[in-house]
């Protein structure tokens, strides 16, 4: 009996008004189930069903039985909104009988007597669908109690809501069951995301992504739905759609959004102080030099020009810094095109000074002066000069000898490169993957806030569409940046 072992779960009700064939039929198959319950009529067999019916898994019945018979009992259990499986053994004279039962969906006709290898199979073929339709209600049970789940016709119009879409949407299911989904619908959610979804769904594909609906009292909620076609012997009948609550999930992530950004405009402000200071010092150096040269009466006309010309950049540099500020993560902003050419000149314009006052060499290694890229120019120039700052410092912090900074500029078919070495020593092994995340510092608390280079690479890969690396090699580190053409 080995192959009826999914039979031992089964509880069973026998309906038979002959002792013999009782007591033969449970000789071969009492121990095969968990349960057999005996009834000698149709009232009885009522009775003991409506006492376990939650219980009864398969119903085995005779049809001519005293006190009531057995299809008054099976008309009597189906009236009831049972569905129960039902088996019914037969004598030749109850054959007329089948054609009436049919409309009570009757899982077997036995003849009798009884052969127990042919009623297990007959018992074990049911258990299999009744397996199967458990384990659907089940999970239809789980889907109704615990999933945001929906279903519709073809045409959107909702069939089926579960209790958890219900209570999110603040909708009863009287009031979802034969409208749209357009009852929830926000205005949150940009229209191109549903002709998207249609899309999809009318090419027979799934789609799946985030909707911003409105509840019932006007508030929204955020989900990310799973949405496909339903089909029923290869012809589409609808759509179902599967969703999880990311409203709490999003509004954190809002939340820290405002946090990053009020801490990366408080960075942005300490930088531009920071950046302030080396082209104020340089005019206040060239005015020095201006005065000098005036009390001494050896002032020349070049020189007052070249150096008339230095403070006009850094002036145009301290105003440029300011609106990089203003425009800090800003949508909308146009790019413009740009010649790498004068944008490295005028890094090296604005550095050179407080460099030179450091003793610090910069080499300059332009491949690409005739290169045009549409950028956004100011947040390009401001991104290169952080890198140029944060090797000057890691110089002037390692007191090296004969300090150098290297700027390289190359272009392919598909990007242009900017690489920025220096022979600074280069950074520990274990932290250099670490000196792009926000709040991360090499330098004491006076002077960073370790926000720096994470805005850097926020700039270049997040508003530029660029990359930002950075290894160690030689006897410094060298950053790359990757923009595409």
């Amino acid at each position: 009996m080995g192959k009826f072992h999914k039979l031992k779960s089964i509880t069973i009700l026998y309906v038979e008004d002959s002792k013999v064939l009782v007591n033969a039929t449970l000789k071969s198959i009492e121990k095969v189930f968990s349960k057999v319950h005996v009834a000698r009529d149709g009232k009885e067999g009522l009775d003991i069903f409506q006492m376990y019916r939650s219980k009864i898994d398969i119903i085995i019945t005779d049809l001519i039985m005293p006190v009531m018979d057995g299809m008054e009992m099976i008309e009597q259990i189906r009236k009831s909104g049972s569905d129960v499986p039902i088996i019914v053994t037969t004598g030749f004279d109850d054959f007329i009988e089948r054609e009436k039962l049919t409309e009570y969906a009757i899982e077997a006709f036995l003849s009798k007597p009884i052969n127990p290898f042919k009623l297990l199979k007959s018992v074990n073929k049911i258990v299999d669908s009744l397996f199967v339709k458990r384990e659907l209600e089940t999970k239809k049970t789980m889907i109704d109690n615990d999933i945001i789940y929906t279903e519709t016709d073809t045409r959107g119009v909702i069939t089926y809501v579960s209790k958890p879409f219900e209570r999110i949407s603040g909708y009863t299911k009287k009031e979802l069951i034969g409208k749209t989904h357009a009852l929830c619908k926000s205005h949150e959610t940009p229209e191109w995301t549903y002709k998207e979804l249609w899309h999809n769904l009318l090419a027979f594909k799934q789609w799946q992504g985030e909707l911003v609906n409105q509840r019932k009292d006007g508030s929204h909620f955020t989900i990310h739905a799973i949405i496909s076609p339903m089909y029923f012997r290869d012809e589409l009948i609808g759509y179902s759609a599967t969703s999880i609550d990311i409203t709490a999930l999003r509004a954190a992530s809002h939340e820290l959004q405002i946090k990053s950004k009020q801490a990366a405009m408080g960075e942005m402000i300490a930088m531009i102080a920071h950046q302030w200071r080396q082209p104020i010092t340089s005019i206040g150096m060239i005015a020095g030099n201006l005065r000098f040269d005036m009390m001494m009466e050896e002032l020349d006309t070049n020189v007052l020009e070249e150096s008339l010309n230095t403070i006009d950049a850094h002036v145009k540099y301290l105003s440029n810094t300011i609106d990089i500020f203003r425009n800090f993560l800003k949508e909308g902003k146009k790019k413009e095109k740009v010649i790498m050419k004068n944008i490295l000149d005028e890094i090296l314009l604005l550095v050179k000074e407080e460099c030179k006052s450091n003793e610090i060499i910069i080499e300059v290694n332009n491949e690409c002066k005739n290169f045009e890229l549409v950028t956004f120019k100011d947040e390009l120039t401001q991104a290169i000069i952080n890198i140029v700052t944060n090797s000057k410092e890691a110089l002037l912090e390692h007191k090296v000898i004969a300090p150098k900074i290297n700027i390289v500029c190359k272009d392919n078919a598909q990007a242009l490169y900017i690489a920025i070495a220096d022979n600074g020593g280069g950074i520990k092994e274990e932290i250099l993957p670490k000196i792009f995340t926000p709040y991360f510092s090499t330098k004491t608390e006076k002077n960073g806030t370790g926000l720096g280079l994470y805005m850097t690479k926020t700039i270049i890969e997040e508003n530029l569409d660029g990359e930002l690396s950075v290894e160690n090699k030689d006897d410094g580190v060298i950053f790359t940046i990757i923009l595409p053409r």
